[in-house]
């Protein structure tokens, strides 16, 4: 028995939520099964669609067929989930921290005002961001927030 993953790669990394997983096997009409689902098998090639959790996934091949030792196989694949830096220019700066935070990344503050900025009534608000809004990062990256009384 002889069972082969050609796609994709062990350790891939995907931004999908579902993935192609394709092989051989041989004797070609063995029974193979994804993930403990039968898939089918045509001319010793199969085929099947698996879902993805965001992180780590295991994936686990396994054929069989009768009068032979069965044949495992198991990759890892990477579903890298990216998080969109969103808009908080104007907010007040712990809301925007707060905000930020709850979607996984990394705030740090850096003072834009100017020398008289501490003298200015109200409380610091967001002036820019770095990434950019709108840009797409992994969770976890590190955003700054430009904050002052006046922008």
């Amino acid at each position: 028995m002889r069972l082969q993953v050609t796609v994709p790669q062990d350790g891939a990394t995907v931004r999908a939520e579902t993935v192609a997983v394709e092989g051989t096997v041989q004797p070609a009409g063995s029974r193979v099964q994804v993930l403990g689902k039968d898939v089918g098998v045509e001319g010793g090639r199969w085929h099947a669609e698996v879902p993805l959790e965001p992180g780590a996934n295991l994936v686990d091949v396994a054929a069989s067929a009768d009068g032979r030792r069965p044949a495992f196989a198991s990759l890892r694949i990477v579903l890298e989930v990216r998080v969109t830096v969103p808009d908080v220019t104007g907010d007040d700066a712990d809301s925007a921290q707060d905000q930020l935070e709850s979607l996984g990344l990394k705030v740090s503050m850096e003072d834009a005002g100017g020398f008289l900025d501490p003298l200015l009534p109200g409380d610091p608000a967001v002036c820019s961001t770095q990434p950019e809004p709108g840009t797409q990062v992994l969770p976890g990256s590190d955003v700054t927030l430009a904050v002052a009384r006046d922008c």
